[in-house]
C-alpha cells in the first residue's frame, strides 16, 4: 500500500515538474490543438485530455472547436436585368481540418474575411445570372430564392472544406433589400406595377360584366317571349271557348241573355246618383215591369 502511495506520489510530482517545464498540456472539450516544431506541424490534437510536447522547441496552437457564427458586412449585387439588391448574410461554421485550417488562414478573424469574400463571389454569381423577379416576387411560379441560396451555399461550403478545412453547417440570407439611394424610385415603380395590374383587372372585370349583363338580357328577353307566346296561346283558347259558351247561351235563350246584356250595359252607366226618366212605352220600362223572359219549354 505504501509502494502505491509513493508511486502515485512520484508520478503528481512528474506531472507538476512537467508542467511547469512546458512538457505537458491539456486540450480542453471546445478546443482543437495544433503542435508545431519549428513552424511546422507534428501532430494535431482532437479528442480532450493531455499531451506532450518538447519544450521550448514545440509550439502549441489553440483552435475553437465549438459552432461559430459570421456574419459578414452587407454586399451590394447586381441582377441580371441591371437591378441592384443589397444582401446581408450569416454563416455558421466549424473547424473540422485543423492542420490545412493553420495552413491556410490559423486565425478565426482570417478565416471569417475568407469565407465572407466565397461567399459575397458566389452570391454576386448567381443573383447576376437570374433576374430580379426570381429573387423579389410575390409570384411563387417565378419566385427562385431559396433554391438559388441553396446552390451558392453548397458552393460555398466545397470551397471552404477544400480551401480552409472548414465545415460550413449553414448559410442564411439574413436581409435582402435596395439600396438606400434606389429605394424611393424602386417602390414607385413597384407602385406603378401594381397600379397597371388592378387596372388591368378592373378592365377585364367590366369587360366581363357587360358579356354576363348581355347574355343575362338575352336570356330574360327570350324568356319573356316564350312567356307572352304562351300567354297569348292561352288567352286565345280561353276567347274561343268564351265565344263558343256564349254562343250556347244564346242559342239555348236568345231572350233571357239580351235582357242580361242590357241590364249589364244599363249597370256601366247607372249609379245611386243617377236618376232616369223615362215614357211608359219605354223599351227599358217594359223590361223593368216585365221581368227576365222565361226559358220556353221545347
Amino acid at each position: 500500500m505504501m509502494r502505491h502511495a509513493r508511486l502515485a506520489i512520484v508520478c503528481a510530482a512528474l506531472l507538476v515538474v512537467a508542467a511547469g517545464t512546458g512538457t505537458l498540456f491539456v486540450v480542453d472539450t471546445t478546443e482543437q490543438a495544433v503542435v508545431t516544431r519549428f513552424g511546422r506541424p507534428v501532430r494535431t490534437c482532437t479528442v480532450p485530455g493531455p499531451y506532450w510536447k518538447l519544450p521550448l522547441v514545440d509550439r502549441v496552437t489553440r483552435l475553437d472547436a465549438r459552432l461559430l457564427v459570421t456574419e459578414p458586412p452587407p454586399a451590394e449585387y447586381l441582377t441580371l436585368d441591371k437591378k441592384n439588391l443589397v444582401a446581408r448574410t450569416f454563416l455558421t461554421w466549424r473547424v473540422s481540418d485543423p492542420l490545412r485550417y493553420i495552413q491556410s488562414v490559423v486565425f478565426r478573424e482570417a478565416a471569417e474575411a475568407r469565407l465572407a469574400a466565397v461567399t459575397s463571389s458566389e452570391i454576386g454569381a448567381a443573383f447576376g445570372a437570374v433576374p430580379f423577379d426570381a429573387l423579389v416576387s410575390a409570384d411563387s411560379a417565378t419566385m427562385r430564392l431559396g433554391t438559388i441560396l441553396s446552390q451558392v451555399e453548397g458552393r460555398v461550403r466545397d470551397a471552404a472544406e477544400r480551401q480552409f478545412g472548414i465545415t460550413l453547417v449553414s448559410l442564411g440570407l439574413e436581409r435582402l433589400a435596395f439600396p438606400q439611394q434606389n429605394e424611393a424610385s424602386v417602390f414607385q415603380r413597384m407602385r406603378a406595377e401594381r397600379q397597371r395590374i388592378a387596372k388591368r383587372f378592373r378592365s377585364e372585370g367590366d369587360e366581363q360584366g357587360v358579356k354576363i349583363r348581355a347574355a343575362a338580357d338575352r336570356e330574360r328577353a327570350r324568356i319573356l317571349a316564350k312567356a307572352q307566346r304562351k300567354a297569348a296561346e292561352i288567352r286565345g283558347r280561353a276567347e274561343a271557348e268564351a265565344a263558343h259558351i256564349y254562343a250556347d247561351a244564346l242559342g239555348q235563350a236568345p231572350e233571357f241573355y239580351r235582357f242580361l246584356r242590357t241590364l249589364e250595359s244599363y249597370d256601366k252607366f247607372i249609379d245611386n246618383n243617377t236618376t232616369v226618366i223615362l215614357p211608359a212605352d219605354s223599351p227599358l220600362m217594359k223590361s223593368l215591369l216585365a221581368g227576365p223572359p222565361t226559358k220556353s219549354e221545347p
